[in-house]
């Protein structure tokens, strides 16, 4: 009887010698996907910058001294976001914040980058 479930026969072994329903083992993962859906853009975003800093300066062979820069540069970026973060739009917020670090070194300077490009597009657009 492959592929049937046979009425004496658990449907997960672990969860039947437990007590356990099968559908607490689909709780978890539901609570979870609910929890990542919620609005996250409230709170800013936090970044570990110094890989996008190293890969940078190793990609232009750069000197050490640019890696300083480019950690000053993402920390004044954040400071920018920082104080205008509420004012921005939630949307733009969430999807910035998922674009700033799509490609796995994630930045301030991309996150503001694209949070003023859409504030100038809206501003153009008359919204």
């Amino acid at each position: 009887m492959r592929g049937r479930r046979s009425k004496d026969r658990p449907v997960c072994p672990v969860a039947a010698k437990r007590g356990v329903s099968i559908m607490m083992f689909a709780v978890p993962p539901v609570l979870l996907t609910l929890a990542l859906t919620m609005p996250v853009s409230d709170k800013m975003p936090t970044f570990d910058v110094r890989g996008s800093c190293q890969a940078a300066t190793q990609q232009m062979t750069l000197d050490a001294g640019r890696q300083k820069l480019c950690l000053a540069d993402e920390g004044s970026a954040r400071a920018e976001v920082a104080k205008h973060w509420s004012s921005y739009p939630a949307g733009d917020r969430t999807r910035c914040a998922a674009e700033a670090q799509l490609n796995g070194l994630p930045s301030y300077v991309d996150l503001l980058e694209c949070l003023t490009l859409a504030r100038e597009a809206k501003a153009e657009d008359g919204q």
